[in-house]
């Protein structure tokens, strides 16, 4: 298929380097590498049952899409999709004919209604409203100098670690499902497999030193996971235990990760909530993250 000369086809590992390129240009906070797109491409779950396309123009990929279903919800129908074009090829039917072919696909798998998370401009607002979408969570995209984060301190009893040095793994993954399941989402987060978190353990993007986990025994009660790229760093999940929240565990365990990854030469990290996670945002203030943008998340139905 076609738009003027670009034609849109499924992705190839040759791509790596321009899909990536493409990705952080469209969203600089982004921590993305050739190898963790390779990574995830080759190991995703099967019952995503994800399409991946790339748009090319001369010679060159100009544009991304990706979708399929979410895996982390038992809502059905629940799917996502994204788009990306190269700023230099937009305004030219790519986007369009990208998301075309991603519904289109999410229709034939039983979609009924994706989301899509994203940088938020206005351009890209206009865009994706004028398509059927709909805002249904936003928050501040916020960034830190990390070098300037004081070492954390834990309450008697309770010690922070690198999650390298966790011997099981099952024990990261179980703090993870279970703070996972209150984090404000369009979907509820009640699916999340043993299995799949394997995949994004094993993502060499995952900095498993400068992530981090505050222990109770042998027990992960805290912990915030951290993508580090060079001098950029983005977090992932921080969470807590339910029965260990309100002692400052999860501010323990960014602080952690976050002077980990000064050592490690990092410079700045980015990281987003939603508005409807107060105290996740107000921990992030405390640790000096400053308003660089805003991530946005949209809806439509199938």
């Amino acid at each position: 298929m076609t738009v003027a000369a670009t034609v849109v086809r499924p992705v190839e590992e040759r791509d790596a380097a321009a899909v990536t390129a493409i990705l952080r240009e469209v969203d600089d906070a982004r921590v993305t590498s050739p190898e963790g797109w390779l990574h995830r491409n080759r190991n995703g779950p099967e019952r995503a049952r994800m399409l991946q396309l790339a748009a090319e123009a001369d010679g060159g990929v100009v544009g991304v899409g990706a979708g399929g279903l979410d895996t982390g919800t038992s809502a059905p129908g629940a799917a996502w999709a994204s788009v990306n074009v190269t700023a230099a090829w937009r305004r030219r039917g790519i986007g369009s004919l990208l998301l075309e072919s991603l519904l289109d696909h999410l229709r034939g798998i039983g979609a009924t209604r994706p989301t899509s998370f994203a940088r938020r401009s206005d351009e890209g607002e206009r865009w994706a409203f004028a398509r059927g979408w709909e805002q249904v969570l936003s928050g501040p995209l916020i960034a830190v100098d990390p070098r300037r984060v004081p070492e954390p301190t834990v309450p008697d009893g309770l010690r922070c670690a690198s999650m390298s040095e966790v011997e099981s793994l099952e024990a990261i993954y179980e703090a993870t499902r279970i703070a996972a399941l209150d984090e404000p989402s369009p979907t509820p987060n009640d699916d999340f497999r043993l299995d799949e978190w394997l995949i994004e353990w094993e993502n060499p993007d995952l900095d498993r030193e400068s992530s981090s986990v505050v222990l109770d025994g042998a027990r992960v009660v805290a912990f915030s996971y951290l993508k580090v790229a060079g001098d950029r760093a983005q977090h992932g999940f921080t969470g807590t235990l339910p029965d260990y929240r309100g002692r400052g565990l999860a501010t323990a365990a960014k602080r952690r990760a976050l002077r980990a990854a000064a050592s490690r030469g990092v410079t700045r990290v980015t990281t987003s909530n939603a508005e409807q996670n107060t105290a996740m945002r107000a921990i992030n203030r405390k640790l000096g993250f400053e308003p660089i943008g805003e991530h946005v998340i949209y809806a439509r139905d199938l």
